[in-house]
């Protein structure tokens, strides 16, 4: 049994080798590549993906990441989940900007006071003092005032369980999938977490409203006075943009948020332009809190200083496809009156590479399909020392139609054109099945074989040599054998008798 079941396997290896499963398409391949692999000596594992020459940081987990790109330029255990203190009022500032009216006016109600410690961080609102939602923003993302959070979120959803809810629905559509969130504010709880990819997401779409830009890149402002308190003003807590003596101040910083419990211990998330270029940076749990400047300073140089931005599609010519290998044009036609299509491409499409990579260093590969897929006519990708970078599509200004002469119709029959991956899934599974049935009828026909050629030997061996007859001439021959001694040994007794 062992001895088929071996020789089955042998037979399903070798007839899948010949099984067609090419199931690649155009559109599969990955057009934002982190650009740590490129250009750069870079280690990647599991967990981790940062340079060799990166800089050494005090922090747990951290990642930078372009604003508008989604590119990673730095990652170290940036999926790690951590509590995030109060860089959760990003994500609050974000639904807020969305769902909210900035000239709204709030109140501020016992049940938001009841959850707010006297010693955490706060403006020193009191309970039924009213202020418009633009003061509660500046007093939360300022001077990360707890009781503006809750009352935000109050306002908002209706309440703090409420708002909660609201905020994972947001991340689920940003594509958050390391965090949960329990409350507005931060404040520690051991089901309130997140990670610095996440909070990089949120980042980002946070940093598309100008209302956000403005809170978080504001040095000071001033809540007029309320019907419990004289007007207020505020100072910004972030060192990055603001400090006293400049020690932690960073020139192309924008704004950001700052975050701190005793669990938590130092988060930042911050934000940075330079030569059009726009970064958010996350770090946290780091110790001390001035640390969390001082790498997130580490970060924001590195990257804008190691990586540029490739464009290699600016003043970019296609080829003229009648002079390529395609069939495209011998397939399909623009329109009806056969006029030829004109072919374009993104010149805006971009991607990081290291700093001391020319662009005319970047390899183009061109391809056009045989046969367009609507408008899409082939891609452009683009490589350095083996490495993807990336790929753009080539499209044409209207979809194709297919041609009606017989020529096109020859060509499109002699030149395969990419098939959808369902139908090439399918066909492997046809294939396996047709190969399995196979197996099992060689299977059979071995056996039948086998056994027919074993009942032909045992009648063959039973026709010529019957063992029976050979026992009975062996008892003959002794019986003789015998008689014939006791005949000579009686006849030598009588003859001595004589």
């Amino acid at each position: 049994m062992k001895k088929y079941l071996i020789s089955v396997l042998i037979i399903l290896i070798i007839l899948n080798s010949f099984i067609p499963c090419n199931i690649s398409e155009a559109s599969s391949w990955t057009l934002n590549k982190s650009a740590v692999e490129i250009g750069g000596n870079a280690t990647s594992t599991s967990a981790e993906l940062a340079p060799s020459d990166a800089p050494i940081i005090n922090a747990a987990s951290a990642i930078v990441m372009d604003v508008d790109t989604g590119d990673i330029l730095y990652e170290k255990y940036a999926h790690e989940k951590h509590y995030p203190a109060s860089i959760t009022k990003v994500l609050t500032c974000l639904l807020a900007v969305e769902n909210g009216n900035v000239n709204d006016v709030l109140t501020v109600s016992e049940n938001v006071m009841s959850q707010v410690e006297m010693d955490s961080s706060r403006i020193g609102l009191e309970a039924g003092e009213q202020l418009t939602l633009r003061d509660a923003l500046y007093g939360m993302m300022l001077n990360s005032g707890n009781e503006c959070a809750l009352t935000i979120g109050e306002y908002i959803a209706g309440s703090t369980e409420g708002f909660a809810d609201m905020m994972n629905e947001r991340i689920k559509t940003l594509g958050c999938t390391d965090s949960h969130f329990v409350n507005p504010n931060g404040i520690h709880n051991d089901d309130h977490y997140t990670s610095c990819y996440d909070m990089a997401l949120i980042g980002c779409a946070a940093y598309q409203y100008p209302e956000f830009k403005k809170l978080i890149s504001s040095q000071t402002y001033t809540i007029p006075e309320t019907n419990k308190n004289e007007e207020r003003v505020l100072w910004q807590e972030n060192r990055l943009i603001y400090s006293g003596n400049g020690e932690y101040y960073y020139q192309y910083c924008t704004g950001g948020k700052t975050g701190y419990t005793e669990t938590a211990l130092a988060t930042l998330i911050s934000f940075a332009e330079r030569d059009g270029r726009r970064l958010v940076t996350v770090v946290m749990k780091c110790n001390p809190t001035t640390e969390s400047y001082l790498d997130t300073i580490k970060l924001d140089e590195f990257c804008f200083n190691k990586y540029k931005l490739c464009k290699p599609l600016v003043d970019f010519e296609l080829p003229n496809v009648n002079n390529t290998s395609s069939s495209l044009l011998g397939n399909y036609y623009a329109d009806l009156d056969h006029e030829l299509p004109e072919y374009y491409v993104n010149s805006s499409y971009s991607f990081y590479i290291r700093s001391h990579v020319s662009d005319d260093e970047v390899e183009k590969q061109i391809e056009f399909y045989d046969k367009p897929i609507g408008n899409l006519a082939g891609k452009i990708r683009f490589y350095y020392n083996g490495f993807e970078l990336g790929a753009s599509d080539i499209t044409v200004k209207v979809p194709f139609i297919l041609a009606t002469s017989t020529d096109a119709i020859v060509a499109e029959k002699s030149i395969p054109a990419p098939e959808p991956v369902v139908k090439k899934y399918i066909m492997r599974v046809i294939y396996i099945l047709a190969g399995l049935i196979a197996i099992a009828l060689i299977i059979l026909l071995y056996i039948k074989i086998r056994n027919a050629f074993r009942r032909f030997y045992t009648k063959r061996t039973i026709k010529y040599y019957p063992v029976s007859r050979d026992m009975r001439s062996k008892k003959n021959r002794e019986a003789a054998k015998k008689a014939l001694e006791a005949e000579q040994a009686a006849k030598k007794e009588k003859e001595q008798e004589t």
